[in-house]
């Protein structure tokens, strides 16, 4: 009975694909993936680091650097790692079929709620809605001071022993502020205008009351509500931050991801590679990006694959997600030298793990994390929007008609009871 040969695998630490144990050894996903594989195909395996870290790319020279040189030199019978495959490496090696399909995504700093504490009462309004709310308020109980000093049929005319309250300057200037103040908050009042100016004064103002209000009941409902929710972002994808301006996009320097973006006929992928140069937001390595994202308050995204950034938004401190759509489908595979024959059987190893539920169950076992599967899902986000003077234009030109009404209708009671006289 021949005994079952055993193959050099070359990787590359990456969590969670490969990793290494506390003791001697190597754990991860495709740790994993290639102990079924190993047993479904029959063979031994030895896994060891590539010499020089990287996952693989041509130099001038023509020569691979990596995994891929050490498959290409035959110093490696397997490659094992999150290695996209590309039409350069295919020309070099035999890919297997896809264990796993990913794109590239943006990994985002997840934004904060916060507590505005009393400044919640102000936010519905804008502000110069709140100045225009406040000069119409001061206007009006100016015009029912007015209105009760001129007008001869108001209460200043009632004698005072008919009147035991002492109401026969029941709009002077305190009064009518506090006739103004009781009403915009809903409250009773002691006397309404008995003038047919005075009461053209106060329906007008009731009606500006009433839109007023429930503009504010509505915005402070829903101001309410988007505070249970995330918050939104002020971008929803690389082009809406590439017309900004604000905010960098980090890539990995020489990485595939910088020379899929350059390379591609789109035009907006090209403006974003031109971006990235521009603002020099290269990172080293996807470690120092991901520090990076977390340390800039939402002023630095990084491009990413997708898996991999669904993996660190899983990990504690629970304070990344992924946002956007998916950009440049991709497939990770594992390798052989050109010819060797183990392609094939690795990749009926890796359709009937596939087919049996297998890669899924072990992707759910390692990317599995502490922040919830909301994490890096696309939420439809409740975004509370302040009410501004435009939208409130109508109330506010009811009550400037009711109060021209108003001085109008004055100047005839005037008018009218010199002429009784």
């Amino acid at each position: 009975m021949m005994s079952a040969p055993t193959y050099t695998v070359t990787s590359i630490l990456s969590d969670p694909y490969v990793m290494k144990k506390d003791g001697e050894g190597y754990k991860g996903f495709l740790v994993d993936v290639l102990d079924k594989v190993a047993e479904s195909v029959g063979f031994k395996y030895n896994i060891r680091l590539s010499k020089d870290g990287k996952y693989g790319s041509l130099y001038s020279n023509g020569q691979w650097s990596g995994m891929i040189g050490e498959v290409v030199r035959r110093e490696a019978d397997i490659g094992l790692g999150d290695v996209i495959i590309t039409r350069e490496r295919q020309r070099v090696v035999d890919f297997s079929k896809p264990y796993l399909s990913q794109g590239l995504r943006l990994l985002v700093k997840k934004p904060r709620r916060y507590d505005p504490g009393l400044g919640f009462l102000l936010q519905p309004f804008s502000v110069d809605l709140w100045f225009y709310i406040l000069l119409a308020l001061l206007l009006v109980a100016i015009l029912f001071v007015i209105i009760g000093r001129f007008n001869p049929f108001e209460w200043r005319q009632v004698a005072s022993d008919k009147d035991p309250r002492g109401a026969r300057h029941s709009f002077g200037l305190r009064e009518s502020f506090m006739f103004v103040f009781s009403t915009i908050t809903l409250q009773g009042y002691r006397e309404t205008p008995r003038s047919l100016a005075g009461r053209v004064l106060a329906v007008s103002w009731f009606i500006f009351i009433f839109f007023t209000v429930v503009a504010y009941i509505g915005a402070a409902t829903a101001f309410l509500s988007a505070g249970e929710e995330m918050p939104s972002l002020p971008f929803e994808d690389l082009e809406d931050i590439i017309d900004g301006g604000e905010v960098q996009i980090g890539m990995v320097r020489h990485g595939s991801t910088f020379h899929t973006f350059r390379k591609s006929n789109v035009d907006m992928y090209q403006r974003v590679a031109d971006y990235v140069e521009m603002r020099d937001s290269f990172v080293n390595t996807s470690a120092e990006g991901i520090e990076r994202v977390r340390s800039s308050h939402g002023n630095f995204v990084m491009v990413t694959e997708s898996l991999a950034a669904e993996y660190y938004a899983e990990r504690k401190p629970c304070d990344l997600m992924l946002h956007g759509k998916n950009h440049f489908s991709q497939g990770l595979a594992l390798f052989t030298p050109i010819g060797s024959g183990l392609k094939q059987k690795i990749d009926d190893a890796l359709l009937s793990l596939r087919e049996d539920g297998t890669i899924h169950m072990l992707k759910r076992k390692w990317w599995k994390g502490f922040c919830g599967p909301a994490v890096n899902a696309r939420q439809p986000t409740k975004k509370a929007v302040q009410v501004s003077i435009r939208r409130l234009t109508a109330p506010f030109l009811l009550l400037l008609v009711g109060a021209i009404l108003a001085v109008v209708v004055l100047l005839g009671e005037i008018v009218f009871r010199k002429l009784r006289q």
